[in-house]
């Protein structure tokens, strides 16, 4: 493993990563969001996309070293902190990258990621909030139930997000000015008034 890691020199950011526990059949086998971490991750792809209107939005393909937070739970059940192997990008048979994460924006430091991940946290625990009727005659019951359950998933993902950045310290973040050129974004042609 260590021998396939130093021949990897894909671009090295900071990007948001959802973590997500497997649901079971209570919930439809569907995965359940956890919470939000900043984490370094290697890039391996970006697309752009251009929109009727002229505007366009870039997506980036990223693999992050470490994501298994179901990990960390049962890990912890046996007093251990253990977040899994590292992952690294790899290709399947159609050479597609694998295990792939598509996020929207890259960071350049730590500080960047963290605060775009602490407003995603924010926005999921309101989403969460909504879901509490208040006409339900234990909704206090219920809503103090659901934040308990909610700063518990956050502590436990903030230590995996601790463990993260200490087992990845030696990913070294790619400066800006040594990646190679940006792509140029395209424009449409203004269109004149007749």
């Amino acid at each position: 493993m260590l021998k396939e890691k130093e021949n990897i020199n894909y671009p090295i950011k900071y990007a948001v990563l959802e973590l997500k526990s497997r649901g079971g059949w209570l919930v439809g086998f569907r995965d359940i969001t956890q919470g939000f971490i900043a984490s370094k991750c290697y890039v391996v792809e970006t697309n752009i996309v251009y929109h009727q209107d002229g505007s366009h939005s870039i997506t980036h393909k990223v693999v992050f070293p470490y994501e298994d937070i179901d990990c960390l739970k049962t890990s912890l059940q046996y007093g251990r902190k253990n977040i899994g192997e590292e992952q690294i990008p790899s290709y399947d048979a159609c050479d597609h990258p694998y295990p792939v994460n598509i996020v929207g924006d890259l960071f350049d430091s730590y500080e960047e990621a963290k605060k775009y991940a602490e407003a995603k946290n924010e926005a999921y625990k309101r989403n969460l909030i909504t879901n509490v009727s208040m006409l339900d005659e234990n909704w206090q019951d219920k809503f103090e139930s659901l934040i308990q359950q909610y700063n518990n998933s956050l502590e436990i993902c903030y230590m995996f997000e601790t463990i993260a950045l200490d087992k990845t310290a030696d990913m070294l973040i790619t400066e800006s000015k040594d990646e190679p050129p940006m792509i140029r974004v395209l424009r449409p042609p203004k269109k004149e008034l007749e």
